[in-house]
């Protein structure tokens, strides 16, 4: 949570607009991302937060794999127990690269 706020800090004095939600966001889908790309050994597929839920795009573009929050969405997942949401995250990283 404490790299959330600095992270916050550092974009909204670069940009005023920028909401700590956006920032939350964004945080959540390049973790996954992360995750995603060690366990396939490279970036292969593509996940996006999209709405409510994760979608993963392969090669060509096409959906493969929507993934839910755990609890309402991936925003309160996150500030409720974040430590819990990144396992999760790499659990379903795991599950797409083995698919």
């Amino acid at each position: 949570m404490r790299e959330l706020e600095d992270k916050f800090a550092i974009k909204k004095a670069r940009d005023p607009k920028v909401t700590k939600e956006q920032v939350m966001r964004q945080t959540i889908q390049d973790t996954f991302q992360a995750y995603l790309d060690y366990a396939e050994d490279g970036h292969y597929d593509t996940g996006k937060l999209v709405g409510n839920e994760i979608q993963v795009f392969d090669l060509n573009n096409q959906v493969t794999k929507r993934i839910q929050p755990l609890g309402d969405s991936f925003e309160q997942d996150f500030e409720a127990n974040a430590d819990r949401l990144l396992g999760y995250l790499e659990d379903e990283a795991d599950k797409v690269a083995d698919m």
